[in-house]
């Protein structure tokens, strides 16, 4: 498999997302092109009635928007190769470790359909489940279809997202510690509306984790 590996490196190189050359394929990204996008940190607005923070990687721009969109909307599946080397250089896993479960933000069933998978999954699931964590791919459902949520403004986020979600009847949160994993925090009204419904299963507390964001 690693001469495999080797091979296929060979015909078609790991090239940086935001500048073309080609790198480490460990490394994925230029140290140059990712300095200005590297932002690791606790997002200051995060801490709301339900949900005790949350974390993101990088600002929300250039090369890290671009591949987050052609992810998200474009089918570029292959474009989840640019995230792990993000998630192994986040500096602050030991404040996690607490954490007994990890959720992704789930998709409604329709916009699941229409994409053929969640984009969050594609980029947190397989480094996470390899390091250890327990990832719960289905751990929240998405029960309802809500309105585009970047094309709203910040109460109307709310507004939107405001019991959309519920727990799989099969994952038993009661006294546990969530990480809800989102690709990008913008309002938080999203993860505070899943905190929201974690809270009321029982979860002892509910923490976030992000690629990217542009709030402060």
């Amino acid at each position: 498999m690693n001469l495999l590996n080797e091979f296929l490196e060979l015909l078609y190189p790991t090239c940086c997302p935001a500048c073309g050359e080609v790198t480490d394929p460990k490394t994925v990204w230029c140290e140059a092109c990712l300095r200005p996008l590297w932002n690791p940190r606790l997002i200051n607005s995060s801490f709301t009635d339900h949900l005790s923070g949350c974390y993101t990687l990088c600002n929300y721009e250039g090369a890290i928007r671009k591949c987050l969109i052609q992810l998200k909307y474009n089918g570029r599946v292959g474009q989840k190769r640019v995230f792990p080397p993000l998630l192994e250089k986040f500096p602050w896993w030991d404040r996690l470790e607490s954490c007994d479960l990890v959720m992704p933000v789930p998709l409604s069933q329709k916009r699941r359909k229409e994409r053929g998978y969640n984009q969050t999954d594609k980029i947190f699931q397989a480094w996470m489940t390899a390091h250890g964590w327990c990832y719960v791919p289905e751990g929240l459902v998405r029960f309802r279809n809500t309105h585009v949520q970047s094309l709203l403004s910040k109460q109307e986020r709310y507004d939107n997202i405001k019991g959309a979600f519920h727990i799989s009847p099969t994952v038993d949160v009661k006294g546990k510690i969530v990480l809800v994993v989102d690709d990008i925090y913008t309002t938080g009204a999203t993860l505070e509306a899943v905190a929201h419904e974690l809270k009321r299963a029982g979860a002892d507390k509910v923490m976030g984790l992000t690629v990217a964001s542009g709030a402060s």
